[in-house]
C-alpha cells in the first residue's frame, strides 16, 4: 500500500493576502477550500487546477470528434483537456494519417468540460492533463481497422476482439508514429506515456530499426512506463502532459519528474516508484520536496 507523503502543495492564498492572528479557524478552512477551484480569491487560476487526481479544469478544449485520423470511442462528455493537449492529440493523429493513411486513432476519455470528480471511474483524468488513446490495430492480414475498445494485447502482439469474434494485431508502425509525433510536439509537453513494458520494448525496437532521432528515442524511453500499481496498460496509451511554469502559476500542481528537454525547471526531480503510483492513482497531496 502506498502512503501519501506529507502535503506540500502550492500555497492556497494569493501572495499579497495576509491573515491576522484573529481570523477565525472557520474562515481559514473556507479560504483553504479554494485551493483547487477558481474563486474571487484566485482570479488568475485557469486551465488545469490542482492535482491530476484531485482538481478541476477551467477553459479546456474538446478533442474534435471525427477530426482527420480521429474517432471517439464513446459519444460522451469526456473529451476535454488543456487546449494545447487536445490540439497536440489532433495534430499527432493527423501526422500519423499523413504518413500511413488508413488508420484511425480511437480516443477514449480525457476529462469532462469542468473536470473534477465527474470524470467517471478514473482515478486521475480530473484536470485535463490525462488522455486515454487506444492502440492502433490491424487485421491479421494487415488491414487497418479502428480499435473496438480496450482489448488486451498479448506477448505475441495479438488481441482478441470478442464483440466481432476475431483476432487483431497491434499496429506497431502507426503506434510509434503517434508516440513520436506527441514527443516531438513542443506544446504536448509529454510527461508520461503509461504503457506495458512489452509494448514499450516493441516500439523502441521499431524506432531504432527505422533510424529515428536518438533524442526522440531517448525521450520515449524516459516517458514510457508500466505503472505499478495502476494496471498493465496493454490496451492503450495513458498520456499525461506536464504543467508549464505559466500553468503552475495558474493553479496546476505537478507531482511527476522533470523532463530535461522541456523549456522550464519546475517540479520535483525524483522519478521513484512511489511518485509514479501517486501520479496515476488519485493523490490526496503532492509529495514533499527535499
Amino acid at each position: 500500500m502506498v502512503r501519501a507523503p506529507a502535503h506540500a502543495a502550492s500555497p492556497a492564498f494569493p501572495p499579497r493576502l495576509r491573515l491576522s492572528p484573529g481570523v477565525p479557524v472557520l474562515s481559514l478552512a473556507l479560504l483553504a477550500g479554494c485551493a483547487r477551484a477558481p474563486s474571487p480569491l484566485t482570479p488568475g487560476w485557469q486551465g488545469a487546477i490542482g492535482l491530476p487526481g484531485h482538481g478541476v479544469l477551467r477553459g479546456g478544449a474538446e478533442v474534435t470528434r471525427d477530426a482527420p485520423g480521429i474517432r471517439w470511442l464513446r459519444r460522451n462528455d469526456r473529451h476535454w483537456g488543456l487546449p494545447r493537449l487536445s490540439g497536440a492529440i489532433e495534430r499527432a493523429a493527423a501526422a500519423v494519417d499523413r504518413e500511413r493513411p488508413g488508420g484511425v486513432l480511437v480516443v477514449g476519455d480525457l476529462s469532462t468540460a469542468t473536470g473534477g470528480g465527474a470524470s467517471g471511474p478514473h482515478l486521475s483524468h480530473r484536470t485535463g492533463v490525462d488522455a486515454d488513446l487506444l492502440f492502433f490495430v490491424t487485421t491479421l492480414d494487415g488491414a487497418p481497422v479502428p480499435s473496438p475498445g480496450f482489448i488486451h494485447v498479448g506477448a505475441d502482439g495479438l488481441a482478441r476482439d470478442e464483440d466481432h469474434a476475431r483476432w487483431l494485431r497491434l499496429d506497431i508502425e502507426r503506434e510509434w508514429l503517434l508516440a513520436k509525433a506527441l514527443l516531438e510536439d513542443p506544446e504536448a509537453r509529454i510527461e508520461w506515456i503509461f504503457v506495458s513494458d512489452v509494448v514499450k520494448a516493441w516500439l523502441l525496437e521499431w524506432a531504432v530499426a527505422r533510424g529515428d532521432s536518438p533524442e526522440t528515442i531517448r525521450r520515449a524511453d524516459a516517458v514510457m512506463k508500466q505503472p505499478h500499481p495502476g494496471g498493465v496498460h496493454d490496451d492503450h496509451f495513458h498520456v499525461r502532459t506536464d504543467c508549464s511554469t505559466v500553468e503552475v502559476a495558474g493553479g496546476c500542481e505537478r507531482i511527476g519528474p522533470r523532463r530535461d528537454w522541456l523549456d522550464d525547471d519546475v517540479g520535483p526531480p525524483a522519478d521513484s516508484d512511489e511518485e509514479l503510483a501517486l501520479s496515476l492513482m488519485q493523490p490526496l497531496a503532492a509529495p514533499a520536496r527535499p
